[in-house]
């Protein structure tokens, strides 16, 4: 038993020798292999032979080891009688090349599974696409309207014009009250507001913001979770604020993203262009002005406390721009941001999410499958399987 180990151990190395994958540890245990020179040089010409390779698989593929083991058997149990104390199996070169050969056929044939088994996650990870997600909206009458389809019944909504991916809404010059809706843009999907007083919003995937429509109270305010890019009108004499949960940010007239996923740790706001005032509601002694483009803030909702830092703006609005910005992320932020924008769920080792960092840019409309590749090929070792709708990141051995 010791022996056929042994063999089986050589055949291995000798299999990786041959597709170029031979450690130090094969090439060793290859050059102690105990055999006849002639023998050993048979069968490397005829495994380095992909034809007879694929030969010899195939009938060990539909090779019946139960019947032949019987058989076997047998043959031992009829020489008994006629070889009267010969009960050990005695080991030549020929026998040991044998089992070697049958090992490096079951390691080729092993190897094309795993490359089929590798060939067919790829293709699975390949049709996720974004753009799949659907935004709904939400009128006052709480009545949803899916936004790829029933568009006329909003187009004769008074004051709603819709465009490509995009919603705009018209002052009234009536007096009425204000009345709210509600924009849902699931996984996946993105898209454009522009509302009664001229301001844009651009929302991300998987945000939700609940917005004024007529614009007639003295404060214009909107409700924001998730992350949305703001580009507010003028107005000094109505201010303009966000409020995502008890964070809330006061402008007039300025350009900057908001960063507030539900179940996040902080909320980030980043300034683009102008001023504004980062704050806690009901708590008007806390608060933190930014007025130097590049500037952010971080809130923790646990503490109460604001913090500023300089960072490069780009890295957290290129979304808007349709590119994906890393700078030195750790693999958990970039894959979290990519199931987000792709949609999809996944499993990975909290070792190597945490431990490894990635610097890089993407177009949002890439494969996701080829953005994975670019991120593995900086050296970050993980492999990818797709189980049960997940993708799985496992850590490899290094």
């Amino acid at each position: 038993m010791k022996k056929i180990v042994e063999a089986i151990k050589i055949g291995e190395s000798v299999g990786k020798k041959v597709l170029g994958r031979a450690t130090e540890e094969d090439n060793r245990a290859i050059a102690g292999w105990e055999g006849a020179e002639e023998k050993k040089d048979e069968l490397f010409q005829k495994i380095s032979n992909p034809d007879f390779i694929q030969e010899k698989a195939l009938f060990y593929k539909n090779f019946d080891v139960t019947k032949a083991w019987k058989e076997a058997k047998v043959r031992e149990q009829a020489s008994t009688g006629r070889r009267v104390g010969r009960r050990r199996f005695v080991w030549s070169a020929a026998a040991a090349i044998a089992v070697i050969f049958l090992s490096v056929t079951m390691y080729w044939m092993l190897r094309d599974v795993r490359g089929d088994e590798e060939k067919d996650v790829h293709q699975t990870i390949a049709k996720i696409v974004p753009g799949r997600g659907v935004p709904v909206l939400y009128l006052e009458d709480n009545t949803s309207i899916e936004l790829n389809a029933r568009v006329q019944f909003i187009e004769e909504k008074e004051g709603i014009e819709v465009g490509v991916k995009t919603l705009i809404y018209s002052k009234q010059q009536a007096k009425v009250q204000e009345k709210y809706n509600k924009l849902v843009v699931p996984k996946g999907a993105e898209y454009h507001l522009v509302l009664a007083d001229g301001s844009e919003i651009w929302l991300n995937s998987e945000s939700t913001l609940r917005y004024f429509v007529n614009d007639v109270d003295a404060e214009r305010v909107v409700y924001l979770q998730g992350e949305a890019y703001f580009k507010i009108a003028k107005n000094e004499k109505r201010p303009f604020k966000v409020i995502s949960g008890d964070h809330v940010v006061k402008v007039l007239g300025t350009e900057f993203n908001i960063n507030a996923y539900v179940g996040e740790s902080l909320v980030y706001t980043t300034l683009l262009e102008g001023c504004v005032d980062v704050g806690v509601v009901n708590h008007p002694d806390i608060h933190q002005v930014l007025s130097e483009r590049g500037r952010q803030s971080a809130y923790n909702p646990t503490n109460k406390g604001i913090s500023i830092r300089r960072v490069d703006p780009r890295v957290y609005t290129a979304w808007k721009e349709g590119y994906f910005v890393f700078n030195y992320s750790t693999l958990r932020e970039v894959i979290h941001q990519l199931s987000r924008w792709y949609d999809f769920d996944y499993e990975a080792d909290n070792s190597i999410l945490d431990h490894y960092h990635f610097s890089g840019e993407f177009k949002r409309f890439d494969n996701l499958d080829s953005v994975l590749e670019v991120i593995r090929s900086t050296g970050i070792p993980f492999s990818l399987d797709y189980r049960d709708g997940k993708i799985i990141i496992r850590r490899n051995n290094v």
